[in-house]
């Protein structure tokens, strides 16, 4: 009985160090992580920019389209994509992703719209000035609902002028809601993915 109480208890003296060894080490890994860098000085011949804008003009719009490229038999699946975030809420209005795949080197577009809408209405895309097009969903799940259409040549040549995007459905109660896509970026990110 003796025996086993000495090995219960190095087994526990081993389990706590351990336990407190992970502790301190994620401790001190996320401590590092939030620390914010020191600034470098800049050398002296080095002009520095205005990280503000001056009164009175306003800050550069930033890229909004992000690339993501997978290695796949046969090449890359790549897909330039934003996701659109309900600024009160924080939750993921709209997620609208152009790809292209190896076999298929056509562009597909994926738009994924949250679920609580009326989905006999469908989803309407303008891609900058075109005419509107009324696209059924095709399918829902947990994640939302998602319809897939084939994005023509041309359609991405107004894309890559950053044409803004606009994504309309309609609530359960049959108001319309639209969303405006950035443009922003798209050209940049399209030419990543070739």
């Amino acid at each position: 009985m003796c025996c086993a109480t000495k090995f219960s208890a190095r087994k526990f003296t081993i389990a706590r160090f351990v336990v407190f060894g992970l502790l301190t080490f994620s401790t001190a890994a996320v401590t590092q992580t939030l620390q914010p860098k020191q600034p470098q000085p800049a050398p002296a011949a080095a002009p520095t920019a205005p990280t503000q804008p001056a009164p009175g003009e306003a800050a550069p719009p930033q890229p909004t389209w992000m690339v993501n490229c997978t290695n796949v038999s046969g090449g890359f699946d790549c897909r330039a994509s934003q996701t659109l975030i309900a600024k009160k809420t924080g939750v993921r209005v709209l997620t609208l992703v152009v790809r292209t795949t190896p076999d298929a080197k056509k562009p597909i577009m994926l738009i994924q719209v949250p679920l609580g809408i009326f989905l006999p209405a469908g989803i309407t895309l303008q891609i900058g000035k075109e005419a509107a097009k009324k696209l059924p969903l095709q399918s829902c799940s947990q994640e939302g609902c998602l319809t897939e259409y084939a994005v023509t040549d041309a359609e991405i040549a107004v894309m890559q002028q950053d044409a803004d995007l606009t994504v309309s459905v309609q609530d359960l109660k049959k108001a319309p809601v639209t969303l405006q896509v950035p443009g922003l970026g798209f050209a940049a990110a399209y030419s990543k993915m070739k």
